[in-house]
């Protein structure tokens, strides 16, 4: 998965009095990691204009791109940078034990501009879920980002298997009719893993993947072995392309995109990176990957988090009941192409699917578990042992078996 890591740094400015019998002009800074020429730091901009025309408040607003943030923590931390910066569902943690963030949670209850609504109102439960730590709502979202199964609604009307034999059945036609059913970008481990982990933790819920990492014993759960079996018949059965392992990013998505296969799975942000690759006709359209169990969905978020330690809170609090009226949030749908975080946003209808599966959730996860927490065991260890699963070199046994074997020395040299 393309996570994105969108965090910004930036210096506040200064603002006094105009003369001894007025306060003191507000103000707000924020520099964005989105690069300026981008749908969403234009609806950013936009969003920040509004605010300031409407309220007085002074803004300072950068948009510095994905590599202009490096030291962000560290300045937030040291009580300077931004009042507002970008984040997402997997940096709460981080964010929240160097103190960056504090609970929003009277935010939750601040009414939205000319609605009547408050936050907690107009955001649904899964996306405040994925958007909060363990001290409550940690950050504000405006987008969802999910994962599914892509295919094209022209080709594939309805096409939305509920079990695993449903969807092999499927694989299974579409050899038959001499076309190869899933495409596969086989150097991307984060893509490969998708099988495993989306089959696992959508079968048997949160914590159900990352706890591998934590204990060689929960290796030998059945559900471990259960999903390695699936994604060996999948390595076994011939659905992806030839010499898939081999495929470099992005060949075999645009091929998809092309009409050359028929599935890929994949993130939210699919249709986005292969518009310029869709075949005459491509209607883009997505299902759940059919796990079975307790069908729990995959949910992250982007947004805005508030620096706890700047000198407007207040003030960055103000703004953020702001953007989230209605007409703002429609944009993250309309010209950003993403599925917005208010629930009474319809999704572009290419990610309609997604939205429904998040909305109508009742178990919900983070992005592949909140698993790669540990990075040395996410990728020395486990994301090598899915990649030999995945190409056929190893059967479900040997995974399980090296899986428990390589945690335990992880966790003995840890």
């Amino acid at each position: 998965m393309t996570a994105l890591l969108l965090i910004g740094a930036l210096g506040l400015a200064a603002c006094g009095k105009k003369n001894s019998g007025e306060p003191a002009q507000q103000s707000l800074s924020y520099r964005s990691s989105w690069g300026a020429a981008e749908p969403q730091a234009k609806i950013i901009k936009t969003i920040m204009d509004d605010f300031a025309k409407e309220t007085g408040v002074k803004v300072d607003l950068k948009f510095v791109g994905r590599t202009g943030n490096e030291n962000l923590n560290a300045e937030m931390a040291s009580g300077q940078g931004p009042d507002l910066f970008d984040t997402t569902t997997g940096d709460i943690d981080t964010l929240t034990a160097q103190q960056i963030i504090g609970p929003l949670d009277d935010l939750e209850n601040t009414q939205i501009p000319g609605e009547g609504k408050t936050v907690k109102e107009v955001l649904p439960e899964p996306v405040r879920k994925a958007s909060s730590g363990k001290n409550g709502l940690a950050f504000v979202p405006h987008t969802i980002i999910s994962t599914a199964v892509w295919y094209n609604a022209a080709k594939h009307p309805g096409l939305n298997p509920q079990t695993w034999e449903e969807f092999i059945d499927f694989l299974d036609e579409c050899k038959k009719a001499g076309r190869t059913p899933i495409g596969q970008d086989g150097t991307i481990a984060f893509y490969n893993v998708y099988w495993f982990y989306s089959l696992l933790v959508g079968a048997n819920g949160a914590g159900s993947l990352a706890e591998l990492a934590k204990d060689p014993a929960n290796w030998d759960k059945p559900q471990v072995l259960d999903t390695a079996k699936k994604v060996e018949q999948l390595a076994k059965g011939g659905y992806f392309q030839r010499d898939f392992m081999a495929t470099k990013f992005p060949a075999a998505q645009n091929a998809w995109a092309a009409g050359t296969y028929d599935l890929n799975l994949n993130g939210t942000w699919l249709a986005s990176e292969v518009q310029p690759q869709l075949a005459p006709g491509f209607k883009v359209a997505s299902f759940q990957v059919p796990s079975g169990g307790k069908r729990s969905i995959e949910v992250g978020t982007l947004g805005w988090g508030v620096n706890a330690k700047g000198k407007n809170v207040g003030t960055a609090k103000k703004f953020l009941a702001f953007a989230l009226q209605k007409k703002y949030m429609e944009q993250f749908s309309t010209t950003a192409l993403n599925i917005s975080s208010r629930g009474d946003v319809p999704a572009p209808a290419h990610m309609a699917d997604v939205q429904k599966a998040v909305l109508e959730a009742k178990e919900t996860h983070l992005s592949y578990d909140y698993a790669g927490a540990d990075k040395t065991w996410w990728g020395d260890t486990f994301l090598p042992l899915s990649d030999k699963l995945l190409s056929g070199k190893i059967d479900a046994t040997t995974f399980v078996s090296e899986g428990k074997k390589q945690t335990a020395e992880h966790l003995a040299t840890g």
